[in-house]
């Protein structure tokens, strides 16, 4: 199911402004083994000595997991033309497949270039160059620790390396980092696509603080300490993924499925009721992760990026 929406309402894009229809499971943050060890932790730490929690805390975030592959992501990289990347200290490993206008991809975090695997096949079937990469901390990448300014710089040396890009396809963190990217790091592209995006990158950290159990005030600490890191390049007054949609000046697709339970499906309304013209196409019973292999998303999306409207 597909729609087009109109902004009908005056959407702030602040973190409070969606009404959550349900919580989330916090997504890359869910519920772990030893978790209630960690909140008792931060929950001293945060009362006694709450710079060393922000610290640690930060420390913590900045560490994604990263799974192994599954023999089926080894094989689509076995196919792909492979070669490393620098950024900043980091080696970046960016998978090529196909010819033609160029498509880059972007993961979300704890996953990897080949997420989104099922989709390239059908995207080099319909003549175009698709170009995915292992974020630093992530894959085959190096790096041990990443965060969101180096996520997004990850995106636009990649952006740079390959060329005038036709379409941009991001999932979950990579959704709003390659909004991020477009807006604050020189990423031109023709069109994008964001599925199971965040309306703010400040959610994503008050997850992360909600599952471990940081206060309000460290929460505060650990983001101005991160501003400070990048010396003014990180203004979390900024860091709306509306207000960077609605800057935005190329055609874009949303994609969420109602049953999302680590981003859920409002955020992503958010998004399009600010926007006059974006596509919408909401699934159900598909969750976070399988609708970026659903054959009917996967037709959609090939069908936007080769200038056709959603059904």
């Amino acid at each position: 199911m597909s729609y087009q929406f109109s902004p009908e309402t005056n959407y702030s894009g602040t973190p409070q402004a969606v009404m959550l229809s349900q919580p989330p499971r916090v997504g890359r943050f869910a519920q772990t083994r030893g978790i209630g060890i960690v909140r008792h932790f931060y929950r001293v730490l945060c009362r006694f000595t709450p710079g060393l929690a922000a610290h640690l805390a930060y420390a913590q975030l900045a560490r994604p997991p990263r799974p192994a592959l599954s023999e089926r992501h080894i094989a689509i990289r076995k196919r792909a033309r492979m070669q490393r990347l620098p950024a900043g200290k980091n080696k970046l490993a960016v998978y090529e497949w196909g010819e033609g206008p160029a498509i880059l991809m972007v993961h979300g975090w704890g996953s990897h270039a080949t997420h989104m695997g099922r989709m390239i096949g059908p995207l080099v079937d319909a003549g175009f160059r698709v170009v995915a990469f292992d974020a630093p901390a992530h894959g085959k990448s190096s790096g041990g620790a990443t965060d969101l300014v180096q996520f997004a710089n990850a995106v636009a040396v990649v952006a740079r390396h390959v060329g005038p890009l036709h379409c941009v396809i991001g999932h979950s963190f990579g959704a709003a980092m390659a909004m991020y990217a477009a807006r604050d790091w020189g990423v031109v592209t023709g069109k994008m696509v964001l599925i199971s995006s965040f309306n703010h990158c400040n959610w994503f950290l008050q997850m992360f603080a909600e599952h471990v159990g940081l206060t309000p005030a460290v929460l505060d600490r650990m983001r101005q300490m991160m501003a400070n890191l990048y010396g003014g390049r990180l203004k979390w007054s900024r860091m709306s993924v509306v207000d960077m949609a609605r800057q935005a000046g190329f055609p874009m697709l949303f994609v969420h499925d109602e049953d999302d339970q680590e981003i859920p499906f409002d955020h992503s309304l958010a998004l399009v009721t600010a926007l006059k013209d974006a596509q919408f196409k909401a699934t159900s019973g598909l969750g976070h992760h399988r609708v970026v292999r659903h054959p009917e998303v996967i037709r959609d999306v090939v069908a936007f990026v080769s200038h056709q409207q959603v059904e």
